[in-house]
């Protein structure tokens, strides 16, 4: 049965690793990655044992399992994110063509695996294969802030292998190292009648056909990396059912690096002369955050528990955005972000009405790291208000299904965003997300 539950779980690595999605999340952290543990709106997600997706949040909760088990959920997430623009200009102060971007959030599927092996009484070992951090935002290509973003995505995909041991009955400690592969494309367009202005006069770039708006293209920058780092925790259960866990996540530092491929109108090629604007190879340093949680877990009696997180995430990190192009004739792409750490606050219960049932209800707070003075179009970030609920139920002795359902409220953010060839946008976000998650556990 052992061997079963290996072969199983490699399938489903396989197939998470051609799957691993992304998602418009707070910052860009995914927090989804737990059907059961959505429905508490993550509240006691590094205490609560209900299953092995604990892995994810506090690798000491290894030590809560007797038995095999692997587990599979998937959220499906729906961001919509709407821009209204209350003005907008070119780089030569002309007032921009194009409409508000359509719909900049897209949905994506983020699925997430565990598996749990028991090898005594005191140690367990554990496997998680998740998508921990991921973006996408996406506008019409023709759009009035075209110069400043159209397209952003940042995928990632995690592995943890990890090993809790329980020092006493009452306190179990548990971590392990992980691998992340993380891959980003960033595209824009470009006002080469504006650049050519700028250069060589109106006049000359008038005679020659190349106009502010008049002469666009656009920049496609990808590229990808391999990072590092470790996930610990403790969990600590002064009286039965009465669970208190902290947990650590280190940062990674990834430096992407791939292409920056450049499209230039045949009317404009002329600019290319001085060896801009040509296709490059190009690099960036990018610091996904430390995460520290802490998190409670009160059995009230058979029926009812109730739980309780807070998460502190390092998002001072980000400070920058910054590509280095090969071609030293093409100037550095850099955009001050200046984030701030953040809190994500919740609380939640659960309730089994009957054999085989559990419901499940939770609140959230979820600060934005994004100051109003350097929000940009590419992740336009702000405040959010959740509420969640879910199900199990247990369909046979070995196997459970989970469902979720979340929906989140966004504070509307204001964008004042400038720059010498990108021109001015100004304008309002207004979004929301409605999350969707199933899973199935199986124990061996």
């Amino acid at each position: 049965m052992r061997y079963t539950a290996f072969a199983a779980l490699g399938a489903a690595v396989i197939a998470l690793g051609l799957a691993a999605g992304e998602a418009l999340a707070s910052g860009f952290q995914i927090k989804e990655q737990s059907s059961s543990k959505l429905g508490n709106a993550f509240a006691g997600a590094g205490a609560s044992g209900d299953d092995a997706s604990i892995l994810y949040f506090n690798p000491a909760g290894l030590a809560l399992f007797d038995t095999d088990q692997i587990q599979v959920d998937s959220a499906l997430i729906v961001p919509h994110a709407e821009f209204s623009v209350t003005s907008a200009t070119s780089g030569a102060g002309t007032t921009m063509t194009g409409g508000d971007g359509g719909d900049a959030g897209q949905p994506a599927l983020v699925p997430s695996l565990y598996g749990v092996w028991t090898v005594n009484d005191r140690v367990n070992l554990g496997l998680s294969v998740n998508a921990p951090f991921g973006l996408i935002t996406s506008y019409d290509d023709d759009w009035a802030g075209r110069y400043h973003a159209i397209t952003s995505e940042l995928h990632t995909i995690m592995i943890t292998p990890s090993a809790s041991y329980k020092v006493t009955d009452k306190l179990s400690i548990g971590g392990g190292p992980f691998v992340m592969y993380a891959d980003a494309r960033l595209t824009n367009g470009i006002d080469f009648g504006t650049i050519c202005v700028g250069s060589l006069g109106a006049s000359t770039c008038s005679a020659a056909g190349v106009t502010p708006q008049g002469a666009d293209g656009n920049v496609d920058l990808q590229g990808d990396d391999w990072g590092y780092g470790f996930a610990g925790g403790l969990l600590y259960e002064p009286i039965k059912g009465s669970r208190i866990g902290l947990s650590y996540r280190s940062h990674t530092r990834l430096k992407v690096e791939g292409n920056a491929d450049f499209s230039v109108p045949s009317n404009a090629s002329f600019l290319t002369a001085s060896g801009a604007f040509t296709d490059t190879a190009v690099s960036g340093t990018i610091t996904l955050p430390e995460i520290v949680g802490l998190s409670l877990h009160h059995d009230i009696n058979d029926r009812w528990a109730v739980m309780a997180d807070v998460v502190w995430t390092r998002w001072s990190r980000f400070e920058e955005l910054r590509f280095d192009f090969e071609n030293t004739a093409q100037p550095d792409s850099v955009t001050a972000e200046n984030w701030n750490d953040t809190f994500f606050t919740s609380v939640g219960a659960t309730y089994k009405p009957a054999d085989g049932w559990t419901l499940r209800g939770g609140l959230a707070f979820d600060e934005s790291p994004v100051d109003d003075n350097f929000r940009t179009a590419r992740i336009p970030d702000q405040n959010r208000y959740w509420a969640a609920f879910g199900a199990d139920y247990k369909i046979a002795d070995r196997i459970t299904l989970t469902a979720g359902y979340t929906h989140i409220w966004v504070d509307d953010a204001s964008l004042n965003s400038s720059g010498s060839t990108t021109g001015t946008l100004v304008g309002n976000y207004e979004a929301s997300i409605d999350i969707i998650t199933l899973g199935a556990s199986i124990r061996f």
